[in-house]
């Protein structure tokens, strides 16, 4: 059992790194369009924040699992 909720916790770490992946993506490539957009700038720093954030914290916690050398 233990096994299968560390998958299921990976699947759902997995899909929403790839969310927040797409949206930093997706908030790039508007900007991309229109670089002088102060809306679009903020939108992709929130963004990037946000996966930023995120791959911190999932790093602490593999830090954590990890065994130490």
């Amino acid at each position: 059992m233990k096994i299968l909720t560390r998958r299921n916790n990976m699947d759902v770490s997995n899909e929403r790194l790839k969310l927040l992946l797409a949206r930093t993506d997706e908030a790039f490539q508007a900007l991309l369009k229109e670089p002088d957009s102060i809306e679009l700038n903020s939108a992709y720093d929130a963004a990037k924040a946000e996966l930023d954030d995120y791959i911190g914290r999932l790093r602490a916690a593999l830090s954590k699992k990890a065994p130490h050398r």
